[in-house]
């Protein structure tokens, strides 16, 4: 085995790979990944047994072969050599590398020992999906997936919900709900269609979108209880969560009873901002005031410490209080880049605040769970 390539195509490949692999894995081929060079292409693969990625770039391939390795290693080796093309050949079982007057030999497995990643035939039954605007969502909803394993598994990916000539994908964290609903153009396939993504699956998919060209189209297919999303010469594949996710229509009863407002995002910001250095564990409630022409938010932290900042408000109906999670506001307000966003919110606190705004195509709603007043 022996083939030449050059490292801009060969890093941005293995930077997804890495992603993928188990860093710390108690089974160790799948801290490695998979190298074949074959034709005029070198295939690369990784995987954790739940989510795989494959890839295919042009490399000058002098002699065919097969080879494993540790994914780290290598992707870090190959990350500080200098740029241009890099050659790598197998002797005695070492992957040698060679670059200029730099040289390496790292432990390899010269054999086809790797555990098997489906694939999926994208000719028919495939689904086109957006980029631009699946990208966005992902950065966008993803602030309301459990970044830890919670018993609800369901709660740790991202629903996804094909009716109707629209993708609707929702998150949730048990405190916050984020909804994200788009147009598609054919849902021939998908009519009717849901699936949980895991969290991994979920962000993996926004990286390979953020390295697909222009050109490259976003296909998905589905094979029982796994999923694949192809984008040029990546193949993305997941194992489906096979758990229900909640029932997050129950939660948009009885919006006629919610109060509407419209709340300038650069102020809520600016709130936030400044009363975040009074913030921690057992401080995190920040209450806003609600009154004819303005919005006051206070936050008193565990040593009795308060901070007061009032903003003007568009607002005319009756005074009422509400408490939020200042860390989730934080997290909402940081991926809102527009101008205002509608609010419907129980002025009673016994409801959840829905908040509303439309980017790139696609409309969002945010709930988050109110605070107990004391």
């Amino acid at each position: 085995m022996r083939f030449t390539v050059n490292k801009s195509d060969l890093i941005r490949e293995l930077s997804l790979i890495n992603g993928i692999v188990e860093k710390r894995s108690t089974i160790a081929i799948l801290s490695n990944m998979y190298i074949k060079a074959e034709g005029e292409l070198l295939y690369l693969k990784g995987t954790d047994l739940e989510v795989g990625l494959t890839v295919a770039l042009k490399a000058d391939i002098e002699e065919e072969g097969v080879v494993i390795v540790s994914a780290k290693k290598f992707f870090e080796i190959v990350r500080v050599l200098p740029d241009g093309d890099i050659t790598f050949w197998i002797e005695d079982e070492w992957l040698k590398i060679e670059k200029g007057q730099s040289f390496y030999s790292i432990n390899a497995q010269v054999d086809d020992n790797y555990p098997i990643i489906p694939d999926y035939d994208f000719s028919y039954n495939t689904v086109t999906l957006p980029k631009t605007p699946l990208s966005d969502i992902i950065s966008t909803v993803s602030i309301s997936i459990n970044m830890e394993m919670v018993k609800e598994r369901a709660l740790n990916g991202a629903f996804f919900e094909f009716k109707d000539n629209e993708l609707t994908i929702v998150t949730s964290n048990r405190h916050t709900l984020f909804v994200a609903s788009t147009s598609l153009e054919q849902t021939e396939d998908t009519e009717n269609t849901n699936f949980i993504l895991t969290k991994k699956t979920f962000l993996e998919l926004k990286k390979m979108i953020q390295y697909a060209k222009e050109s490259d189209s976003l296909l998905m297919g589905r094979d029982g209880t796994n999923i694949f999303f192809q984008s040029g010469s990546r193949v993305l594949f997941s194992r489906l969560v096979n758990k229900s996710f909640v029932d997050y229509r129950s939660f948009f009863t009885d919006q006629e009873q919610l109060t509407e407002l419209t709340l300038k995002v650069l102020y809520m910001k600016d709130i936030i901002k400044e009363l975040q250095p009074l913030s921690g564990q057992f401080s995190n409630k920040i209450i806003f005031e609600f009154d004819q022409g303005n919005i006051v938010a206070s936050l008193q932290d565990i040593e009795g410490s308060v901070g007061i900042v009032r903003k003007p408000l568009q607002y005319k109906g009756k005074y009422f209080k509400l408490g939020y999670n200042i860390e989730y506001m934080s997290s909402f307000f940081n991926v809102v880049d527009v101008e205002e966003i509608r609010a419907l919110m129980d002025t009673t606190g016994e409801k959840a605040a829905n908040f509303l705004f439309t980017r790139n195509s696609v409309d969002y709603t945010f709930l988050i769970n109110p605070l107990i007043l004391e």
